[in-house]
């Protein structure tokens, strides 16, 4: 039987990630770059799951076979943006070329005056948007689990202590009346949707051909909240380029709970249509790499 995501064990030390750090803010991008490439060899060498995991996912894309270079590049994309993670946090902004689509959705959320729900996945970088929101000064929030890979969030939220103090984590008992708070004042609650923890409730979704199990909480919090839903990916294009897209999922829609279950179930799959066409447009920012069909050892 396949791990469950949360019960995978970070591989990186506090020394290596200090260093990633350090090297990042005191020497040039490009010589911080190099060093993506032995980290890439390594971990194509030391991680047979990662390898199966990448290349049962990168068949699924059209065009694709998951050949050893597609899943070095798919390892070498996602060690990009954990590198680029230090300089969207410490505001060095200037050194990408960013392309937003769709900002007029935050904007129009904004003038209502009313929360809403962030969306996205794992897909290309979070830590870009939110990075962003907080340095144009947005009510923004993020809901997560803090306490998975706590030893690198602690290391890479002290590089920007207010990103840091944006997040609400749902290891908290008041987790949902914080939210609920930020929601009643404006604010805007960035969350992924793409994982499930072995508690959640969750639902039947088709990815890429194949079923998938999704958390339907996000949906829900939704219609409870009377909230609407913005999704959004910031995708890794190569060298200093990300293209941000924000668009407008769900207006805010007040149910009974005889309509729940129904709009929830397609909402959610609505929400996972749209990350399928960002994958089949950027598959190489696709970064769960786990037995995510759970259809590996079959």
């Amino acid at each position: 039987m396949s791990k469950h995501w949360s019960d995978k064990k970070e591989r990186s030390n506090p020394a290596t990630l200090k260093l990633i750090c350090w090297i990042a803010l005191h020497t040039s991008r490009y010589f911080a770059r190099f060093w993506l490439y032995p980290i890439t060899v390594y971990f194509y060498l030391t991680s047979s799951q990662v390898r199966r995991a990448s290349g049962n996912y990168l068949r699924r894309i059209s065009g694709l076979t998951g050949n050893p270079w597609q899943i070095a590049k798919h390892i070498f994309y996602f060690s990009a943006t954990i590198l680029d993670r230090v300089y969207f946090l410490t505001d060095q902004f200037h050194r990408f070329d960013i392309t937003v689509h769709g900002l007029e959705n935050i904007k129009e959320q904004q003038a209502s005056g009313k929360g809403c729900l962030l969306l996205g996945a794992h897909l290309g970088s979070f830590d870009l948007l939110r990075s962003l929101a907080i340095q144009n000064k947005m009510p923004f929030k993020i809901l997560m689990y803090q306490d998975h890979n706590a030893m690198i969030s602690k290391i890479f939220n002290s590089l920007n202590p207010d990103v840091a103090k944006s997040v609400i984590n749902l290891a908290n008992d008041n987790a949902m009346l914080e939210m609920n708070e930020s929601l009643n004042a404006g604010e805007m609650i960035g969350m992924l949707g793409d994982r499930y923890v072995k508690n959640d409730k969750r639902i039947i979704c088709q990815l890429l051909g194949d079923k998938i199990e999704i958390p339907s909480g996000p949906i829900t919090l939704a219609t409870i909240t009377n909230s609407a839903v913005i999704f959004f990916c910031a995708v890794y294009c190569g060298k200093n380029k990300y293209e941000i897209y924000i668009e407008k999922l769900a207006d805010a829609t007040q149910l009974s709970r005889s309509e729940r279950t129904d709009y929830v179930n397609q909402t959610t799959q609505k929400y996972v249509d749209r990350v399928e066409y960002y994958l089949k447009k950027h598959p190489y920012n696709w970064f769960n790499f786990y037995d995510y069909w759970q259809d590996e050892s079959h």
